[in-house]
């Protein structure tokens, strides 16, 4: 069976399994360089049938991750199908018409036979079209591409199909079932994007900003203002915001009334009624952020956001502990958009009920698409076990290995390109030389993490390489670098580091940095005293591995700075000319693809 798996809102992606296998899995925003570009996944999809040889007809099952049927008009359907801007403008009109009581909203759950007519379009005459719950998406994403059989899954995101913040067992009789399901109205995601919002970044985009921002702060009065936040009844149930202090949240005319006349429209007409209040329960919380952290710094109120973030989830994930595993060490498994915070993952990893911990690499709505395509077998097959959707390695993405000799060809006379003889070697040297290198190898990494095949590498041994990097990539100045380690060498320098954990595979945790190897390893150990390593195995990633080796060789240091290939606000790179694109910008000193070295002769 060939099933299509798509998530068609922010961070659009597609994900190809065959027979209960996946073949490629491709974020939108790689392929279309739009950051975070949603809707229908086209550029993705072209590149998987380019790569495997398939059409849209031998697709058997297109499965959604999300009922997105239900949450948008009727030509906002077809503008994310098509991208045609004339979709857009009418979808303006349908909600100044409505938002004035001219039309009726669009917005419906028949839209459903409106998605099925526009994939029909698209070439899939013999596919089905399924949706499956947001949540439960991220559930199934996350349980079966750990490498274990997990007890508790946990997802936890702003809101997704009326859900926020959602407990999961497992057996084999039912597979995954309901421990516990949080709406909408008690988001711990959706406080965190306020408090991004409100430091001046992007939210759904930033929030990684605050948690690096967090560590410069300190204890103040506002983490216990924003404590007061989460509150719970006495059988332990996390109870709604205080903002909402009846059954349903009823919207107040008086807020709305400060908002401009095109947010008013687009909050009154856009998604559905549990969008609509999901939208006005973000305008109550940042309105009374602004005014309870009125004089505290940026630092501060980080810091009290991270800490009551880590507060809540496992003091909640504590209560599910005692109540359904009382005297059991569990298997924890993670997926959502708030499990990109690092530090919560280390959190949850150390209590004292943990055995282990995964995170879904693509935790964030991009791996939707993996975990509808993984539920519709999963469900349709009527199994609930299988081993063949572990992870191995993230290295699902595309490769471009013809794609890159004819790109070679092109490169002009004022570039040096050479094929290097021991490339390993040479690179090693250059890191050691302090040069910075994009590093351009193999197929793409799936999810928001580059591990080695689309990275910026160089050394660890001066912070300072920190200012100048964020500088040539427009960057902010207190994000830290993460650290590639070679699999011998973490334990020494990360003492707490668990090697059956696979969590540091993917660069989705944090570990304590032995105070021994600060200076050694300075431009990738935060100010807190914590690193956020990649762990680099020779069977995973060969080419990588030889590498680092080679510079701890060289050096005697057995980790080097990894960084995303890209510049501020665009996508990761994908082909050789997107990975080109910052060499001839001057972001980087050289560019490696594959055993090409090429650098500017001037």
């Amino acid at each position: 069976m060939n099933i299509l798996g798509i998530n068609f809102g922010h961070d659009s992606s597609a994900c190809l399994t065959v027979n209960s296998k996946i073949v490629i899995a491709i974020e939108e925003e790689k392929m279309s360089r739009i950051k975070q570009d949603h809707g229908w996944p086209e550029h993705a999809i072209q590149k998987i049938f380019k790569s495997t040889g398939l059409k849209p007809s031998d697709i058997d099952v297109v499965a959604f991750g999300g009922t997105s049927y239900e949450n948008n008009g009727a030509n906002e359907i077809k503008f994310r199908f098509s991208k045609d801007p004339a979709f857009k403008k009418l979808e303006v009109r349908d909600r100044i018409l409505t938002y004035y009581g001219v039309k009726k909203s669009t917005i419906s759950s028949q839209n459903q036979t409106l998605f099925e007519e526009e994939i029909k379009k698209k070439g899939f005459s013999k596919a089905s079209v399924v949706f499956y719950n947001h949540h439960l998406c991220h559930a199934y994403s996350a349980f079966y591409a750990a490498p274990f059989i997990s007890d508790l899954i946990i997802t936890a995101d702003g809101f997704g199909d009326m859900e926020a913040f959602n407990y999961y067992g497992f057996n084999e009789k039912d597979g995954i079932y309901p421990i516990q399901i949080n709406d909408y109205s008690k988001s711990i995601g959706q406080f965190y994007s306020s408090i991004t919002k409100l430091l001046g970044f992007r939210p759904m985009r930033h929030e990684g900003k605050i948690t690096g921002l967090a560590a410069y702060g300190k204890d103040t009065e506002l983490v216990e203002k924003f404590r007061g936040l989460f509150r719970y009844d006495h059988e332990g149930n996390l109870q709604r915001f205080p903002f909402i202090e009846t059954s349903e949240l009823k919207i107040d005319k008086k807020d709305l009334a400060k908002l401009s006349l095109r947010e008013r429209i687009n909050f009154s007409t856009s998604e559905n009624k549990i969008g609509r209040e999901y939208a006005y329960l973000g305008l109550k919380m940042y309105n009374w952020i602004v005014d309870v952290t009125n004089g505290h710094t940026k630092e501060d109120i980080a810091y009290a956001c991270q800490l009551i973030t880590e507060e809540v989830v496992l003091k909640h994930t504590q209560i599910i502990l005692d109540k359904y595993f009382k005297g059991k060490k569990v298997k924890v498994t993670l997926a959502g958009g708030l499990f990109a915070n690092v530090r919560v993952n280390q959190e949850i990893f150390e209590m004292d009920d943990v055995e282990n911990v995964f995170i879904q690499p693509a935790m964030g709505d991009s791996g939707l698409a993996l975990g509808a395509a993984v539920m519709h077998d999963v469900k349709s097959n009527n199994k609930t076990l299988t081993d063949s959707y572990k992870f191995q390695t993230t290295f699902l993405g595309p490769e471009y290995s013809e794609d890159l000799e004819s790109f070679i060809k092109t490169v002009g006379p004022e570039y040096d390109v050479r094929k290097m003889e021991q490339p390993a070697r040479e690179i090693a040297k250059l890191i050691n030389d302090n040069v910075i290198i994009g590093f351009w190898h193999g197929s793409m990494e799936w999810g928001p993490r580059a591990l080695g095949h689309r990275s910026m590498i160089l050394n660890t041994f001066d912070r300072k390489v920190n200012d100048t990097l964020n500088q040539r990539l427009n960057r902010t100045e207190f994000m830290p670098f993460a650290p590639s380690v070679i699999d011998y060498m973490v334990k020494t320098y990360m003492p707490a580091f668990d090697d059956n954990c696979p969590a540091a595979d993917y660069m989705t945790i944090t570990y304590d940095v032995d105070p021994k190897y600060h200076d050694l390893l300075q431009a990738v150990v935060h100010v807190d005293g914590t690193a956020r390593p990649q762990i680099v195995r020779k069977e995973a990633n060969p080419y990588y591995y030889d590498i680092i080796d080679e510079f701890y060789k060289l050096s005697g240091c057995g980790a080097i700075v990894n960084t995303s290939f890209n510049v501020h606000e665009e996508p990761i790179v994908s082909t050789p000319e997107t990975a080109f694109k910052a060499l001839k910008d001057d972001r980087i000193d050289v560019l490696i693809l594959e055993d090409y070295y090429l650098k500017k002769k001037s």
